[in-house]
This record gives structure tokens, sequence and C-alpha cells, in this order.
């Protein structure tokens, strides 16, 4: 079948946007514990908070506008740019290695992650240094694979993959062996890795809005360079694109937006696997649009997730895009058989 949208994907675009506001006002209206909130009240009190509209609205109870403005809205931002920012990770990866099973964490960014934070977990160091940790621990994961992955001064695909296998295992058992010493705080460990959006606040939706903006709009500058590569990188050498800078910055850029999510919201799988493949269903290989409608499915998704597990008991989202994410994985496993690249 082939992409529905390729030859108008703006008009794709605008469907997405308006999917992703409908289903960000149908989830600020829901809540665990059966706690719901009309839906005209929600958008009412969200307006009310604008400089210039809000002076004609009405005054809402303080309870409602709490649990909206403090405590629904800053998670589903959080869920947006997350979603977005892990879709355009994982799209600029499968771009880079021209394999649709590529992903955000292939270079073992989320391993150095939830190493960073088990770290900080286990050493209470508390909730400030958490997602430093986590940041700094899985930005210094992927420039070590990075580092391996070098052959004669270029960046070898095959072996940037088998060390970010290995430094990814690496972490791993560090991080199981911090769990196995670790007594109060081993709850704490597996339920953050377990990758959720509980606890998000306003300070994380500002440290996160430039990182992902930043990390998206640099993923589009090199949208052209994406689609030659996916020619060979030979033939992207002699069409004048400087493949190894290319790939070096779309893997900083990538493992950027990756580190920046797990060092907030812990390991949510599957995302940026699922994403960027169901975009190009939608509108085809062409990075230009497809880093983009990425980005709003990516979103789409996550805060769907998000509200479906809110409605569930608010156990961690990453079970949930786990359920989703390994039978599509399975799907792209199988399909792929046999086939080398695209």
């Amino acid at each position: 079948m082939g992409a529905p949208f390729r030859d108008h994907p703006k008009l794709c675009f605008v469907f997405l946007a308006v999917g992703l506001v409908l289903v960000v006002v149908t989830s600020l209206t829901v809540g665990s514990r059966a706690v719901n909130i009309p839906a005209d009240r929600v958008v009412g009190i969200v307006l009310s908070r604008l400089p210039v509209v809000g002076r004609r609205m009405p005054e809402y109870s303080e309870s409602d506008t709490t649990i909206i403005i403090l405590v629904r809205l800053p998670r589903l931002l959080v869920g947006v740019l997350v979603g977005a920012g892990l879709a355009v990770s994982g799209s600029s990866m499968q771009g880079i290695f021209r394999n649709p099973l590529a992903s955000p964490y292939i270079l073992g960014v989320s391993a150095g992650g939830a190493l960073g934070a088990s770290i900080a977990i286990f050493l209470e160091l508390g909730l400030f240094w958490l997602p430093v940790f986590a940041f700094v621990l899985g930005m210094s994961t992927a420039f070590l694979v990075f580092f391996l992955g070098r052959v004669n001064g270029r960046m070898d695909t095959p072996s940037l993959l088998l060390a970010g296998i290995a430094v990814g295992s690496f972490m791993g058992a560090l991080t199981s062996y911090i769990k196995f010493m670790s007594r109060r705080g081993l709850q704490d460990i597996v339920f953050w890795i377990m990758g959720g959006l509980h606890g998000s606040l306003w300070n994380h939706v500002y440290i996160l809005i430039p990182l992902v903006l930043v990390g998206c709009l640099i993923a589009l500058f090199f949208s052209r360079e994406l689609n030659v590569i996916q020619t060979g990188e030979d033939s992207a050498s002699q069409l004048g694109v400087d493949v190894q800078r290319s790939k070096m910055i779309l893997l900083c850029v990538s493992s950027l937006l990756a580190s920046a999510v797990v060092a907030f919201t812990g390991v949510i799988g599957f995302v940026g696997l699922m994403m960027p493949h169901s975009a190009r269903l939608l509108v085809g290989p062409n990075h230009r649009h497809l880093i983009p409608t990425s980005a709003l499915l990516g979103a789409l998704f996550l805060v769907g997730c998000d509200t479906l597990v809110r409605l569930m008991g608010n156990m961690p989202v990453g079970i949930v895009t786990g359920l989703f994410g390994a039978p599509f994985f399975i799907y792209l496993l199988v399909k792929s058989r046999g086939v080398t690249g695209w």
C-alpha cells in the first residue's frame, strides 16, 4: 500500500495537529480516581491563563484550576515534547542507518541514562540531581559509542551498532548491580526505569522545549542530507554531501533528544521505532515531510497512551508503549527478514 498523503503532506499535518489538540483536551478532562472535569471548563481554565484572552474568562474553582494548570497540563506538555523528541530521534536514526529497525536507544543512550538515574537514587541525592545524572551518563554513553565506532577516522555503521550493543549491555549490567545492592531505593529505581510522565513539572517543560525544538529543527535542516544518504554513502558523497559530518551531527542530535527524554521520564521504549515507520507509511520517505509527521505522531501516540494509563490506575506509560511496540517490532523484523537495508 502506498503512502496516502505522499502528494498532500500538509493535509496530513493538519489532520494530525487537529487530532493532537483533541486528544490533549480529552486527556485534560480525565484523570485517575475518577476526577473528571468537563471539556468546556478545561478549555476555559487554559484560556484564562493567557495574557489577553484571560481577562474575559470567568472565574473557576481553585481546585479545578490547580488540577489542570499544575498537574495535568505540564504532564501532557511533557508527553507532547517527549513523544515528538523520541519520534524525530528515531526518524534520524533510521535515516542514518538506512534501517527501519533502528531506534534512539540503539547507541546505549537509554542504558546510560538509566545507570545515571540509578546512581542518583542509590546515593539519595534528591530529585534535582536525578535528571542531571541521567542526562550526563546518557550523553557520555553516546560519545563513548561514537569513539568506539570510528574506523580510520570515519564513522563505521557496523562498528557503531556493535559498540552501542556492547556498551548498552555493560551499562545495563551496572544498573542491575546497583538494583541488587540497593534496598530502600530499589522500588524507585525499578519504577523510574519503567518510564512514565508522573511527576512532570513546569520546570521540566521549560527545559525540554528548547532542547526538543532545536533538535527537531536541526534534524529538519538536514532532511536533504538524509534523503541523499538513502541512495548510499558513496552516491551521497558524489552528490556533494559530507556524509561523515552529517552523520555525526545527526547522531549527536538524536542522542541529545533521547538523553533529554530519559533524564525526565525514564526509559519509554518503542516510540522512536514505531512512529517514524508509521509516518513513512503516511507521507513517504522524504525526510522533509517525514520528520514533522513523525513528531506529530509521536506526540499524539504518547499523550494517548498516557491518557490510557491514567484511566487504568496511573501505571508507568512505558508498560503500554512496550505492549504496543513489541508486536510492532516483531512485525518489522519479519517483514525485513532477508532484506539488507531498505
